[in-house]
């Protein structure tokens, strides 16, 4: 079986200053996704919600999918 691809995500959060990076599939930034263009994070040091746009948090995959 083939792997998935998977893409860099950068997430940052203004509120308290911290950021991380995942590396998600497609099937699984679209399941955060809100309306196709932004995306949904949860700081995992304070549990703060963050909405970012795909294009900044994502490029690659942004460019590949058309976004």
């Amino acid at each position: 079986m083939a792997e998935k691809k998977r893409y860099q995500v950068k997430g940052t959060y203004p509120q308290c200053a911290c950021g991380s990076i995942y590396h998600l599939t497609a099937e699984e930034i679209e399941s955060k996704t809100i309306d196709r263009e932004n995306i949904e994070f949860t700081c995992p040091e304070c549990d703060l919600v963050h909405t970012e746009q795909v294009k900044s948090a994502c490029p690659e995959f942004a460019q590949e999918c058309h976004l």
